[in-house]
């Protein structure tokens, strides 16, 4: 054989290995034609299914940082990547890597165990209370937590097909999601699950007239196999720091300021029943459009009005100072009475502007 012949040869076959994964991620999917109402009940009947697996989120929600805020706006406009092993929602793993290392949590029934890599430090803490209004946290990101959550009040005409594709090397069926609440400021949510399990393995959010999803969440490996005790084990490493820790974020630091209570209806919403502690605040929408609620300090309200000022996108109305972010609302109004509200949700720039008026007519 001829050097020339030899090289083109040595060309071809690089090209065609090379080509080899993008031809089975992209190659046609064959899956039973079951409809998007019975994918959703697929999806919701899997919610106790165990799986493991690296899942990476992204989000393009551009948050401002504040000393509040700062964790939450990393998760939402950055990177995420994570490995999972998940029995249940009371016993699970999660290796989350970060520039500076990674943290580790291990939840069981009878607490949390969080490791910090940086700090070589453990967290010991308690369940967490039902009902508990918190912040969101780096496995709310994780597609089937994702998913649950964007799906929770859908309805059948709310739902259309999408076509299958591979998602972490494996047939997924798909459906679309379009809100029909005018409020909601969540464009569509697109989500496929895993055809053998049922499980969302990428799930993509998109504000309205967005081109790109705002958050995206998917699996680049996945396994329906439940995890194993071994998978689950977590022990402290040599000199670490083990020490009971409070959950404490931003919605405790709101709770303890004890200001007036929300009303009971909002926007048309009913309150959700609040959790221990959280009487001060409110919960209110079901599936894609939420809002919580809350009055805050003068200090509290100084330093956010502060830092939302130089966020983009900020817009000093009648009603108050507005924040868009995507499908992401807030908003710092002050009532006549002279309590300041934060109010933050995924609800359009009217919804929120009505909001502040049903707030300006609650007594101080």
């Amino acid at each position: 054989m001829r050097a020339g012949w030899r090289w083109t040869v040595c060309a071809v076959t690089v090209a065609v290995l090379v080509a080899v994964p993008f031809a089975v991620r992209y190659a046609p999917v064959s899956t039973p034609d079951t409809g998007p109402a019975a994918l959703l009940a697929r999806m919701q009947a899997s919610r106790s299914t165990p799986y493991q697996g690296y899942a990476e989120s992204s989000g393009t929600l551009a948050l401002p940082t504040t000393d509040q805020l700062n964790d939450l706006s990393t998760l939402l406009s950055g990177r995420t990547q994570m490995r999972v092993w998940w029995r249940s929602a009371t016993d699970w793993r999660s290796d989350t890597l970060t520039p500076a290392g990674e943290h580790s949590t291990r939840t069981t029934s009878a607490g949390t165990l969080v490791w910090d890599y940086e700090d070589n430090r453990v967290g010991v803490s308690a369940p967490g209370a039902a009902n508990t209004v918190r912040l969101p946290q780096d496995t709310d990101t994780l597609p089937p937590a994702l998913a649950a959550r964007m799906l929770s009040e859908a309805t059948a005409d709310e739902l259309s097909a999408l076509p299958a594709r591979r998602v972490a090397g494996r047939a997924a069926e798909g459906l679309e999601l379009r809100p029909s609440d005018a409020l909601s400021s969540v464009g569509r949510v697109d989500v496929w699950a895993d055809a053998a399990s049922g499980i969302p393995v990428l799930v993509e959010v998109f504000g309205r007239s967005a081109d790109l999803p705002a958050m995206s969440s998917t699996f680049l490996d996945f396994s329906d196999a439940a995890p194993t005790a071994g998978d689950l084990a977590f022990t402290a490493p040599p000199r670490a720091r083990v020490r009971s820790v409070a959950r404490t974020d931003f919605v405790g630091q709101i709770a303890r300021f004890g200001g007036p209570r929300p009303p009971e209806t909002l926007l048309g919403f009913t309150r959700s029943t609040p959790g221990a502690g959280l009487a001060t605040i409110g919960e209110y929408g079901d599936g894609v459009t939420q809002l919580v609620v809350s009055a805050v300090s003068a200090q509290l309200a100084g330093s956010l009005r502060d830092s939302l000022r130089l966020a983009s996108g900020a817009r000093e109305l009648p009603e108050g100072l507005v924040v868009s972010v995507g499908p992401l609302g807030l908003l710092l109004t002050t009532s006549r009475g002279g309590t300041t509200w934060l109010v933050a949700g995924t609800v359009t720039a009217d919804g929120l502007a009505r909001a502040a008026t049903e707030l300006g007519a609650v007594a101080a």
